[in-house]
């Protein structure tokens, strides 16, 4: 009969132990391996179908887009004919101002008076701007709807003279869509600014 010594015995113990070891760390990473497949399966899943959906709304919304918008889009031909338009308008209306202002200036001449005086009134104008470096002063004085006012640095040029605040507001909707999107309303009295809520 065979003889194994306790040292032998003790070697075959710790080799069945190493392959056991071996064969539960070969589990272990099998069973990770699986689950990590399954993870990244259904993560590829949710990607597919995310991608999914906006690649159809992407192709809805352009499907609606080429039925839908285009009515409302513009060429850029028909953009430029609008802008041309536009100036046109506003250098017809920048005529028509001065056109006004030389027959008022003719009219008082004519009858010999002057404009009616504003003088203790409250009246309102559109500020269309402030300007540390130009100086627009190149305008007649008897132009009374255009008024050049210098004040701590700046020169401001405000338009019109307005009995009531409705009308310098309406005056100035129609200088803001003419291009003057800064101007705002002042009031003066006795050709001093005052605030709005004083001349009220």
């Amino acid at each position: 009969m065979a003889f194994i010594t306790d040292e032998e015995l003790q070697d075959l113990k710790d080799q069945i132990e190493k392959v056991e070891e071996a064969k539960r760390s070969a589990t272990y990473l099998s069973e990770k391996a699986v689950k990590e497949e399954k993870e990244n399966s259904r993560k590829f899943k949710i990607a597919t179908i995310i991608l999914g959906i906006i690649a159809l709304l992407g192709v809805a919304g352009t499907i609606y887009f080429m039925q839908f918008g285009a009515k409302d889009m513009i060429s850029q031909k028909d953009h430029k004919e609008k802008i041309s338009a536009l100036e046109t308008k506003v250098t017809e209306l920048q005529g028509t101002i001065q056109n006004l202002s030389m027959n008022q200036e003719l009219a008082s001449e004519d009858n010999g008076e002057s404009a009616g005086s504003i003088e203790g009134e409250v009246i309102y104008a559109v500020q269309i701007g402030a300007f540390e470096s130009k100086d627009l002063s190149l305008y007649s004085e008897n132009f009374v709807n255009f008024r050049e006012i210098k004040s701590e640095g700046f020169n401001k040029y405000a338009l019109g003279n307005f009995e009531t605040l409705n009308e310098a507001k309406k005056f100035r909707r129609e200088i803001v869509q003419l291009g003057f999107r800064n101007a705002f309303i002042a009031s003066y009295q006795n050709g001093e600014r005052i605030k709005i809520e004083e001349a009220w």
